[in-house]
């Protein structure tokens, strides 16, 4: 495979998970409204950080491997 094909397939794996990061960002925000309306005022807070960390935890292999994309793009 030459040079502009893999940049192209690259491009277009760092645009899928980006779009997979979108979708997890946007099920957290409905997760946290979710909360505020139906969590007793006094769990909201915890809640919230337990859910604030399932994110973080759900996002970080997308990252990992966007930044690992982009690294390898640059390399070449």
């Amino acid at each position: 495979m030459d040079k502009a094909a893999n940049d192209n397939r690259v491009t277009q794996l760092i645009s899928i998970l980006s779009a997979t990061l979108a979708n997890i960002d946007v099920e957290y925000e409905f997760e946290l409204a979710r909360i505020r309306v139906t969590a007793a005022p006094r769990l909201t807070a915890m809640i919230t950080d337990t859910v604030r960390q399932r994110h973080v935890e759900r996002r970080a292999p997308y990252v990992r491997q966007i930044a690992e994309l982009r690294e390898r793009i640059r390399e070449e």
